[in-house]
């Protein structure tokens, strides 16, 4: 017996939906890990650059 087109497109909407939820779930873990580790990094270069720029104006 062949399926009828909604239950097809239901079942094409439920994998889709669920597929993109995975996806969300992943990125947002991915996220959630390297978002301190960049913030450290991007929080040392700025203190150099700043730091850098300090004493090379005392240096005039």
């Amino acid at each position: 017996m062949p399926l009828a087109l909604g239950e097809v497109t239901g079942g094409l909407t439920t994998a889709f939906s669920t597929a993109v939820s995975a996806v969300q779930t992943d990125v947002m873990g991915m996220i959630s890990t390297a978002l301190p580790v960049a913030l450290a990094i991007g929080g040392a270069v700025l203190g150099i650059r700043l730091g850098w720029k300090f004493f090379r104006s005392m240096a005039k």
